[in-house]
C-alpha cells in the first residue's frame, strides 16, 4: 500500500473527458470569465439545491462577505460557532461586523443552540450556522424559528455539506442565504471557488455586481456597488458541471466508505462513533471518530502517519476560540467554551474520498487495530 491521503478530488473518466473537451471549448471560445459555462453551473446548482438564485464566486469566503455586507453588518454582531475554518470569523470582520462565537453541541459539532440564545443581543445582526464535516445541522428548524423571533438573518456556511439534507431538504436552502465551498479537498470542487444560494433578488443583484468590482448592466463603466474581483473561470465552471453531473453518486460513495469506517467503530472498545440523525442524509465531508484524550487522538495520527502513511485530520482543532489572532482581538478563554473544550482534541478524522479503494479501507482498518494493540492499554 503506497499510503492513504486523508481526502483527494475524484474525476471519473466521463469527467475527466467532459472536462477535456469544455476546456477546449472555452479556450477556442476566448470567453475566460462570466461565460456560458459559468451560467450553466449557476443554473445546475440553483436546481439541486431547488433555490431561487445561485451566483458563482471565486470562494466561500467571498460568499460569506458578500451576504454579511449585503445585510448590513457594519458595526454589528454575527454569531459564529467556535468549531469552524477560520473564514467563517474573518468573513464578518471584513463586511465590518463583530464575530461573537458560541460553543458547540458535542454530538453534531455544530452550534449549540441554547448558547446561540445566550448570546443574541440588541447588536446581533445575523447567525451563521455552520453544516459540519457534511452533516446538515439536525436542529436547523429550529435554528431558522430562533432568527425568525429575533428578527436576524440567517445565513448558512456549506463549505463541508453540498448534497447534505434534512427531512429531504438541501443544506443551503434553509436560510436567508448558502454559502458553499468549491475548494479542492470539498465534496465537489472546481478548483477553486465558491457560490451564493439565496432566495431574495436583491441579494442575488447585488452579488451578481459586487464580484466583478460592483459593476452593473453597463460593465465596468457602470460601478454601481463597492466590490472585487470574486469571480471564477469559466475553465472552474467546467469542472462544477462535471462535478454536479455525478455528485449523488459521490456522495453515495462516501456514504458507502463511512459505513465501511461504521462497522468497524461499532464493535471497537476505545474508538467511539459521533451519532447519526434520521431526518440528515450526512454527506461525510469528513468522518470523525472520538478518542479518550486529546494525547491519545495526536499519538494514534502520528503513528499512522509515521508507519502505515495513512493521513487523518480534525474538525477544529484548535477552534476560532484558540486562534491566536481571534483569542487577541476578542479576549476569549478557553473554559468560555466548554462543550467545545470537551471534545473537539479528542476528534479524529479518518480518510475519506470518492475514490478511496476497498483495499485502501482495509489498510485503515488493519493499521487502526495494529495501532490500538501499541498504545492502548
Amino acid at each position: 500500500m503506497n499510503g492513504v491521503a486523508s481526502t483527494r478530488p475524484y474525476f471519473s473518466p466521463a469527467q475527466e473527458r467532459f472536462v477535456q473537451r469544455g476546456v477546449r471549448d472555452v479556450l477556442r471560445s476566448g470567453r475566460l470569465i462570466l461565460g456560458p459555462y459559468t451560467r450553466q453551473f449557476e443554473e445546475g446548482m440553483r436546481k439541486y439545491v431547488d433555490t431561487s438564485f445561485a451566483i458563482a464566486v471565486g470562494s466561500c469566503t467571498a460568499a460569506l462577505e458578500i451576504v454579511l455586507r449585503f445585510l448590513g453588518v457594519q458595526d454589528r454582531e454575527v454569531i459564529v460557532p467556535t468549531n469552524t475554518f477560520v473564514a467563517s470569523a474573518n468573513a464578518v470582520l471584513f463586511a465590518g461586523g463583530h464575530p461573537v462565537l458560541a460553543d458547540i453541541d458535542p454530538g453534531s459539532l455544530c452550534l449549540d443552540l441554547p448558547d446561540l440564545e445566550r448570546k443574541i443581543s440588541p447588536r446581533t445582526r445575523a447567525v451563521m450556522v455552520v453544516h459540519v464535516a457534511g452533516l446538515l445541522h439536525p436542529q436547523i428548524e429550529e435554528i431558522v424559528r430562533i432568527c425568525a423571533r429575533h428578527r436576524l438573518a440567517l445565513i448558512e456556511d456549506v463549505a463541508h455539506a453540498a448534497g447534505a439534507t434534512f427531512k429531504g431538504r438541501k443544506a443551503g436552502s434553509f436560510g436567508d442565504a448558502g454559502c458553499f465551498s468549491f475548494y479542492p479537498t470539498k465534496v465537489m470542487t472546481t478548483g477553486t471557488g465558491g457560490l451564493i444560494t439565496t432566495r431574495h433578488p436583491d441579494l442575488a443583484v447585488y452579488a451578481q455586481r459586487v464580484r466583478h468590482h460592483g459593476a452593473g448592466s453597463g460593465g465596468l463603466t457602470d460601478i454601481q456597488e463597492l466590490g472585487n474581483d470574486w469571480l471564477i473561470s469559466e475553465i472552474s465552471a467546467v469542472i462544477g458541471l462535471a462535478q454536479l453531473s455525478e455528485i449523488e453518486a459521490m456522495i453515495a460513495r462516501r456514504r458507502g466508505v463511512a459505513a465501511r469506517y461504521a462497522g468497524a467503530v461499532a464493535g471497537s472498545d476505545w474508538l467511539e462513533a459521533l451519532p447519526q440523525y434520521a431526518d440528515c442524509r450526512h454527506v461525510f465531508y469528513k468522518y470523525p471518530v472520538l478518542l479518550e484524550s486529546a494525547g491519545l487522538r495526536k499519538t494514534v495520527a502520528d503513528r499512522l502517519k509515521a508507519d502505515y502513511r495513512i493521513e487523518t485530520g480534525s474538525v477544529y482543532d484548535p477552534p476560532i476560540h484558540r486562534q491566536p489572532y481571534h483569542a487577541r482581538r476578542m479576549g476569549l478563554k478557553a473554559e468560555e467554551f466548554p462543550l467545545a473544550e470537551s471534545v473537539l482534541g479528542r476528534i479524529l478524522c479518518l480518510p475519506i474520498a470518492v475514490g478511496m479503494t476497498d483495499a485502501a479501507i482495509d489498510h485503515v482498518l488493519s493499521s487502526l487495530r495494529t495501532v490500538r494493540a501499541a498504545v492502548v492499554a
